[in-house]
């Protein structure tokens, strides 16, 4: 299992391919970063980070504020973990949906339309935070027109949707 760029040609192709992703939720660990599933507005980051993760896995809210605490501090931006969604920058939003994620602790992380998440000025911060992040099985999904903003990744593989998901999750899909 590798980290993974899958590009898209036309909106209803990944609209398609999301509704795909979403239908193999049901039977696959799979967690989603999307503009689609929103950032509840009157809860805080911190809130919003440990809310599901204390649903699905008892996570205490101690135990999981130092945890948040710390990952934010690797990310950077430790100051934002009291701050209501209207607050923060569009990176910061991108940033909270996928700690929201990872605290889930899916087998794969997908990211739809990461660049549609964010002002283009953190495009850097964006692919710096991909050169460092060292989870494994993540998946880009992004617009054809944006490659040439991944090229110099290494960290991670260009697939077929198709392909990734009969290597990766053992499906025949056709088109």
């Amino acid at each position: 299992m590798t980290n993974t760029f899958i590009y898209y040609t036309s909106e209803a192709q990944k609209e398609r391919w999301l509704d795909q992703i979403l239908e193999l939720t049901k039977t696959e660990h799979i967690g989603i970063v999307t503009s689609r599933l929103p950032i509840i507005g009157n809860l805080s980051v911190f809130e919003n980070i440990i809310l599901p993760a204390s649903y699905h896995f008892n996570l205490s809210l101690k135990e999981g504020r130092k945890m948040i605490e710390n990952d934010l501090k690797r990310l950077e931006m430790p100051h934002i973990i009291d701050t209501r969604p209207d607050f923060l920058t569009d990176f910061e939003k991108l940033m909270v949906k996928y700690l929201q994620v990872t605290y889930l602790q899916p087998k794969w992380i997908i990211i739809v339309s990461p660049r549609r998440m964010y002002a283009a000025e953190y495009e850097e911060k964006f692919k710096d935070f991909l050169r460092c992040e060292t989870r494994d099985n993540s998946v880009i999904i992004d617009h054809i027109n944006h490659r040439y903003l991944f090229q110099d990744l290494e960290n991670y593989t260009e697939l077929d949707f198709d392909l990734w998901l009969e290597i990766n999750l053992q499906t025949s899909n056709s088109r």
